[in-house]
C-alpha cells in the first residue's frame, strides 16, 4: 500500500476533492447538499488541520510549495467552498419549489 505524505494529501484535497464536491453538489438533492455543508465539509476541514500539523512537523518548508499547507489558506478555501455550496443549495431549493434558477455561474 502506498502512503501519501500529508502535504500531497492537502494538495489533492485542494486541487481535486473540493472541485469534485462542488461539481457533485450541482447534481445532488438539497438534503445531500445540506449534509455536505453541515457535516462533510467541517469534517474535511478538521482533517486538513490535522494534516497541516503533520506537514509542519515533518516538512516545515512545505507551505512554500503547497498552498493548503497554511492555516489561513485552509480557512479561506473552506469559507469559499461553503459559500458556493450555500448558493447551490439555495438554487436547488428554488428549483425544487418550481422557481426559476438564475443564470449559471461559470465559477462552479
Amino acid at each position: 500500500m502506498v502512503t501519501i505524505d500529508p502535504c500531497k494529501r492537502l494538495e489533492v484535497i485542494e486541487k481535486q476533492l473540493i472541485p469534485a464536491i462542488l461539481k457533485s453538489a450541482a447534481e445532488n438533492t438539497t438534503s445531500d447538499i445540506k449534509a455536505a455543508i453541515e457535516h462533510n465539509l467541517p469534517d474535511l476541514q478538521e482533517s486538513c488541520y490535522e494534516l497541516l500539523e503533520k506537514c509542519e512537523r515533518k516538512y516545515p518548508e512545505c507551505g512554500e510549495d503547497i498552498e493548503l499547507c497554511n492555516k489561513a489558506r485552509i480557512i479561506e478555501l473552506f469559507t469559499e467552498t461553503r459559500l458556493k455550496l450555500d448558493k447551490i443549495f439555495e438554487d436547488r431549493a428554488k428549483l425544487d419549489k418550481g422557481g426559476d434558477l438564475p443564470a449559471a455561474d461559470s465559477d462552479v
